[in-house]
């Protein structure tokens, strides 16, 4: 039997480890129909990379998955446009908006901050013989970085890492059950309401937080609605903060799994050495596995015919590990060259949120390597890693290690 008789992004086989099944649909079927979702299935480079340079041919509006639109089957307000479900000319008009808060300068600016965080969150979880990596650094720190930028209270934090973690979780049981449950779309008008709440206060008395920029507007930008501001902290709050909390997570099972490279880290434990960890990482086992477009028109992938108004899911992780642009792509190698991965995307949708992630990631591991050089599995961390159930989404929720 091969693979590809069981390949579907509900299988949990599949979301426990997809990379065998990349290989067989790179080589044997690299334009898929997935008959659960009712899309086909791009797994090469150089198709997925054709289908996100060109959002002409490959819209990011009205996306079907299994015959229904997405935006209708969405716990969230599928009425309000956001960086992921716009076309040109209004997602050019969003990425104007917010894209100022993500300059390189102001992305710099924020290193100091996150060294500090990153140094308590360390200090307080390596105190104890056993941790789990995730609770207690993967996901507090990009969380706490994000609500920073935002301007949100500190007593709600916890409450913004259980919005996302429900957003998140709601995916496999939205996508088999065609609607989200009656607590997804609770959670969701929690955050909305919240971020009304906030949005209106920041208009009214702006304090140079993120949402203060994002509803004043200003230097030629208009500014964000209530609504489009609270779409864009929830794209934020999943792409931003997931991405990395999956990183990092991702990057300790790689270091902890491949010891000749571990070595090699701890032999080398510079920013660069950990930034190269980090590109490798994110090539050999991306935090984001796939996007979803709608062809305008008939297309040709691969040699198969899509036909227009077709749902063409990308499948970023395998196009990551295609030996036609990465040679011995199945090893993880710090070492390597790592242009042109394809774990933010490309194009115009290219992930807003990439250097803050390539920033506090490796900040997160120099720190680690010096607090803790030496980690591997504790007694309690099962064999089988959970990946939460979530296909597109890519890492552990959690992974109990100690100082060895």
């Amino acid at each position: 039997m091969s693979l590809l008789d069981t390949f579907d992004v509900l299988n949990p086989e599949v979301i426990n480890n997809p990379y065998p099944y990349f290989v067989e649909l790179r080589e044997q079927a690299p334009l898929f129909w997935l008959k659960s979702l009712q899309a086909h299935v791009v797994s090469r480079y150089e198709d997925v990379t054709y289908v996100l340079k060109n959002p002409a041919l490959f819209s990011s509006v009205d996306i079907r998955v299994n015959g229904k639109l997405a935006k209708e089957t969405s716990p969230l307000d599928g009425s309000v446009s956001n960086l992921v479900n716009s076309d040109p000319p209004i997602h050019t008009r969003l990425r104007g908006v917010v894209s100022r808060a993500f300059i390189p300068r102001r992305i710099s600016e924020m290193e100091p901050r996150v060294l500090e965080l990153s140094k308590g969150f360390i200090a307080e979880m390596t105190a104890r013989e056993e941790f789990d990596f995730m609770d207690g650094l993967a996901s507090p720190l990009p969380v706490t970085v994000i609500s920073e930028m935002l301007g949100i209270e500190v007593s709600r934090r916890r409450d913004f890492k259980r919005w996302s973690d429900s957003l998140i979780s709601s995916g496999p049981q939205t996508l088999r059950d065609g609607k989200p449950s009656e607590e997804v779309i609770r959670n969701a008008t929690e955050m909305r309401d919240y971020m009304a709440e906030i949005a209106e206060k920041r208009r009214r008395e702006p304090t140079g937080d993120l949402i203060s920029l994002l509803v004043q507007g200003g230097e030629g930008a208009e500014p964000l609605t209530p609504q489009e501001v609270n779409s864009f902290a929830i794209i934020l709050l999943i792409a931003g903060n997931e991405t990395t909390t999956n990183l990092l997570g991702n990057s300790l099972l790689a270091l902890i799994r491949n010891p000749e490279q571990y070595d090699w880290l701890r032999r080398n434990p510079t920013r660069e050495a950990c930034a190269r960890v980090a590109e490798e990482t994110l090539r050999y086992d991306s935090p984001v596995l796939g996007l979803m477009r709608r062809t305008t028109q008939d297309v040709e992938l691969s040699g198969g015919k899509v036909p227009a108004g077709s749902t063409v899911m990308a499948m970023l992780a395998s196009a990551n590990r295609d030996p036609r642009k990465f040679s011995n792509p199945e090893r993880f190698d710090p070492e390597r060259e790592t242009n042109g991965l394809m774990s933010f995307g490309h194009g115009i949708h290219f992930c807003l949120g990439a250097p803050l992630t390539r920033l506090e990631a490796p900040v997160a591991l120099k720190e680690l390597m010096e607090r803790a050089p030496r980690l591997g599995f504790a007694s309690r961390q099962p064999e089988r890693i959970d990946y939460g159930g979530s296909f597109f989404l890519r890492g552990p929720r959690s992974l109990w290690l100690r100082k060895n």
